[in-house]
């Protein structure tokens, strides 16, 4: 198993964040991908993934967040971007449900990323919520690859995706009882492109919904899309941990 977003490195996690990473082994978790959302947590990312063999770390400003960069932070993290085991630029994207940022600065920090990650040939983590025909007007214009984390959006906005190169983040929000139509366009993607998370403590599958999300619930991801492709765990497993060593080279 592969979770390809977590926050291990906040708050919620400070009582026992180290064993729940001592248990990655124990529980089949090859490795995961610790996310950054502003530079300050980009910066304990890519310290915890340092201290940590099975973590990995994204670097990245979250469009939450974008109003508050203050001068030299693109410096900052591109010197990010150039640390051990950091292995994409995330979360960035846009998110006009919050707007917890003015649409246009939003924009603007996530087009200066755009370009960074094109610069340095690195994979995105895209953050996107009631934004993805915007999504898809600006990032067609940048040659740069990468997953459109926790996807929530149409079947028309999945399958321009894939079009476009980019593997589908699914997560816990797949498995609530009434997502019966998400869960039908997950059904209609190639596997190939399906990339397995948790997003971490957020986002409880249904199983444990109500309860601090960890990285080992990445289960109930893999336990709904061999439901949906009829599929063994064992089968899905196999792609999904495969189509995340190919766009971020991680756990190889």
């Amino acid at each position: 198993m592969i979770d390809t977003h977590m926050h291990i490195t906040m708050e919620e996690f400070d009582n026992d964040r180290e064993r729940i990473v001592l248990e990655f082994e124990e529980i089949g978790m090859k490795c995961a991908i610790e996310v950054g959302y502003d530079i300050e947590s980009s910066e304990r990312a890519s310290l915890f993934a340092q201290e940590h063999e099975k973590v990995y770390a994204a670097v990245g400003v979250h469009p939450h967040d974008a109003e508050k960069v203050k001068d030299g932070w693109l410096e900052r993290l591109s010197a990010l971007l150039h640390q051990s085991k950091v292995v994409a630029l995330g979360e960035v994207g846009l998110d006009y449900y919050r707007d917890l940022s003015p649409r246009t600065v939003q924009k603007e920090v996530f087009k200066e990323q755009l370009k960074l990650a094109q610069t340095l040939n690195i994979p995105l983590i895209f953050h996107v919520r009631d934004a993805y025909e915007d999504m898809r007007k600006i990032v067609k214009d940048y040659d740069v690859r990468g997953v459109i984390h926790s996807f929530n959006g149409s079947e028309e906005d999945a399958k321009e995706f894939v079009k476009m190169g980019f593997y589908i983040g699914v997560g816990g929000i797949a498995t609530y009882k009434k997502n019966v139509a998400l869960r039908e366009i997950i059904s209609h993607l190639p596997l190939e492109r399906i990339l397995t998370e948790t997003d971490c403590p957020y986002l409880s599958p249904q199983p444990v919904r109500g309860k601090r999300n960890e990285p080992k619930n990445v289960r109930f991801t893999i336990e709904m899309l061999s439901q949906l492709f009829n599929k063994s765990f064992a089968e899905i497993e196999s792609q999904t941990e495969k189509n995340a060593k190919n766009l971020f080279g991680i756990c190889s």
